[in-house]
């Protein structure tokens, strides 16, 4: 089945995991960013007293995701999506009526726990459970809401900030996620949408006995997750710490800040064309056999990044970090449940999503580290080239049999 056919056969499902992924654009970092320059002048912050805020609050989100995550296993869909959303409007609302520089906490908090974090993990979950002889094609179509967001949100969000100012778009942001949401909710998805791929499956089924539920210690406990945890760490911690310096990292090379919107474009073009390549290949030769070389891309971007001086590099380099960054999205999200199968996979993805939040916000505060230390971004690219060749060699272990002896040995008879 193609991509066509599948959104055919369950348009409502799928357009249900692709509104999730886009509307998470109000939680996540490319956006919240637009507002810090306004934020920072109506509470007199400093860059690294307002950045300090917003890592502690992604940090604690990131705590409390994996209780909260988990419940998606045990509440009804439409009311897991509709409790999360009412926390994201609360969130939205406050920091726009918010007048303390402490209440940028409990909204930076609601906002990367409801936006970031369980809007990104009901879609990848609902694709995840639901689907499974194309799970890797659904879940790359719900993934295509990340660069969808990145496409459209951030123009729109300046142009209403310069039109109505910046407190008043955080209303528009709740009134275009309440309506959207709500409205689906309750004229486009219904409980008949809501059922398993396989011929004859029974989504009631899927109700564990509490012997039968995992526990989420014993995730953290398992070998799967500690073949996983490193590459779903370095993605997230890499590419927000360059992002988050990216012009930063434009001026160190000497090239022109206009190149960063061009780049931004053919990034998210990138992202989608691995997204949806990603997703029937998955399906035909399943996640495990890619797992170990999506990040190649990643590492050819670095050392690009660190040897060139034109200015037209960063170009290649934002495709071949879009590459890794699609295809190795939905990689992991499909793998998670190669390993852990999907009855249980909303605890199991609350876990990694968990994870994933905390990366984000632990990339730029080290690469902020690095800089603080007196090094150059030349180190950063060189820190991150090691830790990807390292993230690299442990993924071959998911390969049956696999040893370095073995592995040069067919490098050397290719």
């Amino acid at each position: 089945m193609n991509y066509l056919a599948l959104v055919n056969q369950h348009t409502q499902l799928i357009l249900f995991g692709v509104m999730m992924t886009t509307l998470s654009s109000f939680g996540q970092t490319f956006l919240l960013s637009l507002y810090v320059p306004f934020l920072m002048e109506e509470f007199s912050l400093k860059h690294s007293e307002i950045s300090s805020f917003y890592g502690i609050a992604t940090i604690a989100s990131a705590a409390i995701l994996p209780k909260w995550g988990k419940y998606i296993d045990q509440v009804p869909l439409k009311k897991y999506t509709s409790l999360t959303t009412l926390v994201f409007l609360a969130a939205l609302v406050y920091l726009s009526l918010n007048t303390a520089w402490w209440g940028l906490l409990l909204a930076f908090f609601g906002l990367r726990l409801a936006g970031q974090g369980l809007y990104t993990h009901i879609s990848i979950t609902s694709m995840s459970r639901y689907f499974s002889i194309h799970r890797g094609k659904a879940i790359s179509l719900a993934s295509l809401g990340h660069p969808l967001g990145q496409a459209v949100f951030p123009a729109l969000i300046l142009i209403l900030i310069g039109w109505i100012g910046w407190r008043e778009s955080l209303w528009v942001n709740a009134g275009i996620t309440a309506g959207v949401v709500f409205g689906f909710l309750a004229f486009f998805l219904k409980e008949k949408h809501l059922v398993y791929e396989e011929v004859g499956a029974d989504p009631k089924g899927s109700t564990l006995t509490e012997s039968q539920k995992i526990r989420q210690r014993d995730i953290l406990k398992s070998r799967a997750f500690w073949m996983l945890a490193p590459n779903l760490f370095f993605l997230s911690f890499t590419i927000t710490g360059l992002f988050f310096f990216q012009f930063s990292i434009i001026e160190y090379k000497g090239w022109d800040p206009a190149l960063i919107a061009g780049g931004l474009t053919v990034f998210a073009l990138s992202s989608v064309g691995s997204i949806l390549l990603a997703g029937p290949l998955i399906d035909q030769y399943s996640a495990k056999k890619f797992f170990p070389f999506y990040l190649f891309p990643f590492l050819l971007a670095l050392l690009l990044i660190l040897f060139s001086t034109k200015g037209w590099v960063i170009f290649p380099y934002m495709i071949l970090l879009g590459m890794s960054g699609g295809f190795g999205n939905a990689t992991v999200s499909a793998l998670q449940v190669e390993f852990f199968g999907p009855k249980q996979i909303g605890a199991v993805r609350s876990v990694f999503t968990s994870l994933m939040v905390l990366s984000s916000a632990a990339g730029p505060a080290a690469f902020g580290l690095i800089l603080d230390l007196g090094m150059t971004y030349s180190q950063v690219f060189q820190f991150s080239i090691v830790l990807v060749i390292l993230v690299i060699s442990q993924s071959m272990r998911v390969i049956p049999n696999f040893t370095f002896a073995r592995w040069k040995y067919r490098m050397r008879n290719l």
